[in-house]
């Protein structure tokens, strides 16, 4: 090891204050909040959802055996299906574990991501490795696995719950014939065999609940199995900015030291995550926010460490910015100049066209006119690389009226200055 350095892994890893709340172990959970694992104890602007799920699974509590219910949620990514699945589940068990009776079957629930556990096969394992301890990795086919899970259903006295998360990623023939054989689990002729009985005697104690981003799943699957799944479907909506920004709250609130962010800092963030309401997207551009903010031994979050951020997670093309005309480069540069200077998340209009004027005549460009302004601020809109928006805004209860704010989406605006600068010195 090269003794020669100047610092020491303690000096690393010690010498920048933190931004990261002590994981407390309840409601504070430090950095935890921000990963995809972590189920917060209160799901905001998904409760219709959750009802709707209470609703159709409600027969697991009153009568645990008497039908099978499959349910499929549909939502893009970052609408709260996995989270609410996992809340919904837990619930459950809890819920159960403490209101069963002497003799009724013990629940089970099982959340399985089908990014992760990609067959069939895996599935029915790694489930199996739950109920049977030491149950082996391989050796068994899937109809082998199958029959030894629905045995298992009535051996150990279980109603279970299985979660089949992004089932798009089984391959299409796979997939269509584990959702037949699971959705007609409690027809099998293997329980009648076993255990001596009769078609009315039989008992229904799997419950599926399938969750999709394609909301043309069900048209892949050929009749009988759509037929089999059921038209039981729960949508879910992109969340809005507003909703978005509650989240970034809540999430904020447990996991970053009080005053190291602001509110006017979430909502920024929220509205960079409002195109696609993508609230996974929206919590990791948080968490790479406080990360930059630490890594820099500083200790409140500003505007410019989330467009460093949403660098990472989502790098604009370059080539964007080259191929602007030079009076859309002089815009964006006033704007970035503007930004770097007032240490803001916005800008108003007339802001920029002052300082446009300003950039012009540094770089000895005549300026055009303040509708031709207007054309580029849209123009660089429409290639995503500002924000614009039309806000009431007042001060001491007057209104201000109308102003139209604007954001740099997706850059530094030092690297814009930097990359924008040579228009100044005429190069």
């Amino acid at each position: 090891m090269d003794t020669n350095n100047n610092y020491s892994f303690s000096d690393l890893f010690g010498s920048h204050p933190t931004v990261f709340r002590e994981d407390d172990g309840d409601v504070n959970q430090g950095e935890k909040v921000f990963t995809s694992s972590y189920t917060p104890h209160s799901i905001w602007h998904r409760e219709d959802e959750m009802k709707a799920l209470v609703s159709y699974f409600k027969s697991i509590i009153t009568s645990p055996t008497a039908s099978s219910k499959k349910v499929i949620l549909y939502g893009p990514v970052g609408t709260g299906k996995t989270v609410i699945s996992h809340a919904f589940g837990n619930e459950l068990t809890t819920y159960i574990a403490k209101n069963r009776n002497h003799g009724e079957p013990r629940f089970r629930y099982f959340h399985m991501n089908c990014r992760k556990t990609k067959t069939p096969h895996l599935i029915l394992t790694t489930v199996l490795r739950y109920l049977v301890s030491g149950f082996p990795l391989r050796g068994f086919s899937v109809d082998e696995l199958l029959r030894m899970f629905t045995l298992l259903l009535y051996e150990q006295n279980l109603t279970v719950l299985l979660v089949l998360d992004e089932i798009d990623y089984l391959l299409p023939e796979e997939r269509t014939d584990f959702l037949y054989s699971l959705s007609r689990l409690e027809e099998s002729p293997i329980i009648r065999e076993e255990f001596e009985l009769s078609q009315d005697r039989l008992e229904s104690r799997f419950n599926l609940l399938t969750i999709t981003r394609d909301k043309n799943f069900r048209y892949y699957l050929d009749t009988s199995t759509a037929s089999s799944l059921g038209r039981n479907y729960i949508t879910f909506a992109p969340y809005t900015r507003y909703q978005l920004f509650d989240i970034l709250a809540t999430r904020a609130e447990q996991g970053l030291c009080e005053d190291s962010y602001s509110d006017e800092l979430l909502d920024t963030v929220a509205s960079l995550a409002e195109e696609k309401g993508d609230a996974r997207f929206a919590i990791e551009l948080l968490w790479r926010t406080a990360k930059i903010c630490e890594a820099e031994g500083e200790k409140k979050l500003s505007t410019e460490h989330v467009r460093r951020a949403v660098v990472e997670v989502l790098p604009i093309e370059k080539s964007i910015i080259d191929d602007l005309n030079t009076h859309q480069k002089l815009v964006l540069l006033s704007i970035a100049r503007l930004l770097s200077v007032c240490n803001q998340s916005f800008v108003t209009t007339p802001e920029v066209k002052r300082e446009y004027e300003r950039v012009c005549e540094e770089a000895s460009i005549r300026s055009r006119r303040q509708t031709q302004v207007w054309a580029y601020l849209k123009d660089l809109g429409r290639l995503g690389l500002i924000q614009q928006e039309v806000e009431n805004r007042h001060t001491n209860g007057r209104s201000l009226g109308r102003i139209s704010t604007i954001r740099i989406r997706d850059l530094p605006t030092e690297e814009i200055i930097t990359s924008l600068g040579s228009l100044l010195n005429g190069d």
